[in-house]
């Protein structure tokens, strides 16, 4: 009796631990048909684990995870994401969204307003570790209105030996009420990692309130416990906080289709060249947008000598990657593939790699004239 007692409770075990998760969603601002993706939270582009379309308003996801993990819902092709933190259980999310412009003629998207979710204990807790964000932003907010009068007081002590004197001690006052500040930012963040130290919450929270990793936050990283730091989200945050040097390693190889159609590897893009640029930039990108002058220079000038540039977009939005294309007319081999772009662990654009002819990495993020003095060294 005994022994069939143990192997139901083995079962019931096994069987809350495989159940997995359903997610429902019912959004209202929004058109049925359109796309609806459940995104992984990553710090570089990750494929869609599954896609649907919003049906009288509403939308189903299903599977499993090992252990409670955040996520994106994502609307469209990149008009607006929702981050959800999802576990084995019977999860309900409603919202409502409404249409905003992102300015500058760069379309629009989805902004989530009134949002609930119930069913998750781990997104109620997410959101409730990450609330310490909104409270800086007032704070902040707060301290831009209390020095905004500056803005006319600068035009003014252009013109007044006397406004320049109050302009001078207004701009000290303000760069101690904002060293202040960040100061406070970094006590709040750091009390919200120790609180979460024991557990994946401590990295994964890392990732979400920290703009990007460095190797300055290692001693954040460390001071937690092992289990954090070799969990799913701590192995993750490892691989920014210690970077693997790739100068020097052979560049992952990669097929990838063409604007024309056509598909191709790098290893064919490399046959009969000296150097091959690898370039991963996106349409939105006001930084990728500013290193094309001194690419289209270089491509000019070393192309007939054995050099190539090779763009990869990780757009989400065709239309808008192929506009800038032609807009920006570039003249070399363009691709839209966020798998390539994971595959080389891209977490910001732009990225850029320079390969030799052996398919080895020389170069890593080189612009400008940097990139120039290297190619004069190559050819």
């Amino acid at each position: 009796m005994k022994n069939i007692l143990y192997l139901l409770a083995l079962v019931l075990i096994a069987t809350s631990c495989t159940q997995g998760y359903t997610l429902k969603g019912k959004l209202t601002g929004v058109e049925d048909g359109t796309k609806i993706a459940l995104r992984p939270f990553a710090l570089f582009d990750v494929k869609t684990v599954a896609e649907t379309v919003l049906e009288d308003g509403e939308f189903t996801f299903s599977g499993a995870v090992e252990e409670p993990r955040e996520f994106y819902i994502e609307i469209g092709e990149n008009q607006g994401r929702y981050r959800v933190m999802i576990e084995n259980s019977k999860i309900q999310l409603s919202a409502n969204l409404s249409l905003q412009s992102r300015g500058q003629n760069r379309g629009t998207y989805y902004d989530f307003k009134e949002v609930e979710v119930t069913g998750s204990e781990s997104h109620n807790y997410l959101y409730s570790q990450l609330a310490v964000r909104d409270d800086l932003n007032e704070l902040y907010k707060g301290l831009m209105d209390k020095f905004k009068k500056s803005e006319n007081l600068a035009k003014e002590a252009e013109v007044d030996a006397d406004k320049a004197i109050l302009y001078q001690k207004e701009c000290e006052e303000y760069q101690k009420a904002e060293k202040a500040f960040f100061d406070t930012v970094k006590k709040r963040y750091n009390q919200v990692f120790i609180d979460n130290k024991e557990s994946f919450w401590g990295p994964l929270l890392m990732m979400n309130l920290l703009s990007y990793l460095t190797p300055e936050q290692r001693k954040t990283f460390e001071n937690m416990s092992e289990k954090a730091r070799n969990s799913y989200y701590g192995k993750m945050a490892a691989e920014k906080l210690y970077p693997a040097e790739m100068i020097g390693k052979k560049a992952p190889d990669f097929k990838v289709v063409g604007i024309d159609g056509k598909e191709q590897s790098l290893q064919e893009m490399l046959k009969g060249k000296k150097a091959l640029l690898i370039d991963f930039w996106a349409s939105w990108c006001g930084p990728c947008k500013k290193e094309i002058p001194h690419l289209k220079e270089n491509y000019k000038r070393f192309s007939d000598k054995g050099f190539e540039i090779v763009s990869i977009s990780i757009d989400k939005d065709e239309k808008a990657w192929l506009n800038s294309v032609e807009k920006l007319a570039l003249k070399w081999p363009n691709f839209r593939d966020s798998e390539v772009s994971a595959l080389y662990k891209v977490s910001a654009v732009p990225t850029m790699y320079l390969i030799n002819s052996k398919g080895e990495i020389i170069g890593e993020n080189l612009r400008g004239e940097a990139l120039t003095k290297k190619l004069e060294e190559i050819f």
